[in-house]
């Protein structure tokens, strides 16, 4: 695996953030794999960039609070090109279209976006910001940096662990070319590595108000996609790196 790791990193930088890589890139198994992998370290370089930023905002400049939550709120969405709110959107005018699973999946597919998922573009979006001006004066930017990192291990989780709902698209490619054992096995050690790390740098309140958060929400989305639409897609994954991020900035605003 250790020689596919770079690969691996340009190719999640690639398929899941704005960072220009505009070369042909091997696509095997050890390849898809290795991209999966790598995913927590794309979410270390995106936290580290916010947390950069919300440490230089609040201690460098008289920025106010409101201010910071929308620059951070939006550079989350510009790192990603808005892939995953895309998801989201998707994902919302498919299920509050009340139709049967096969429906859900045509809506989900069409590319033009309804009231719905306007609607929860604009609650996910403005929800961010207020929730993130409220806390960001006070939360340490350790947690800023682990929220996205947190999110993508669970996506390595739901993508190892969920089928996909339909025998298409992208995320059944890599589904099926991707080892998902050993990406299981990798998410589970990430997840140790990053909630030790949680509780060394913030304490315990911190660590397990997060871990609660994460785990209760994975296992409840997880649910949900099995449910209403007989797995995952791709959209569901974007939907799901925005749905955990903001229950992770909603616990550190009640609970820590």
């Amino acid at each position: 695996m250790a020689k596919y790791i770079g690969t691996g990193l340009l190719l999640a930088l690639q398929f899941f953030s704005v960072f220009p890589i505009r070369k042909n890139l091997p696509m095997e198994r050890q390849h898809v794999t290795a991209m999966y992998v790598q995913l927590p370290v794309i979410g270390i370089l995106m936290g580290g960039m916010l947390a950069a930023s919300a440490f230089l905002l609040r201690d460098a400049t008289d920025a106010s609070s409101l201010l910071i939550g929308f620059l951070i709120t939006f550079l989350s969405i510009a790192m990603t090109g808005g892939l995953h709110m895309d998801g989201l959107a998707d994902a919302a005018d498919a299920y509050f279209s009340y139709q049967d699973k096969e429906r859900r999946l045509e809506i989900m597919g069409d590319p033009r976006i309804g009231a719905f998922g306007a609607i929860a573009l604009i609650l996910t979006i403005t929800g961010k910001i207020i929730i993130i001006s409220e806390t960001v004066l006070s939360v340490s930017v350790w947690l800023i940096l682990f929220i996205p990192v947190i999110s993508r291990i669970g996506l390595l989780f739901l993508f190892s662990l969920t089928s996909t709902s339909k025998y298409s698209g992208l995320a059944a490619f890599f589904r099926n070319k991707a080892n998902l054992s050993v990406i299981t096995v990798f998410a589970m050690a990430w997840m140790v590595v990053v909630a030790a790390a949680i509780i060394v740098l913030t304490g315990w309140q911190s660590g397990i108000a997060l871990l609660a958060a994460f785990l209760i929400a994975s296992f409840l989305y997880r649910l949900w996609c099995n449910k209403n639409f007989g797995g995952v897609t791709g959209d569901l994954f974007g939907a799901y790196v925005e749905g955990i991020e903001l229950s992770l900035w909603i616990m550190i605003l009640f609970f820590i």
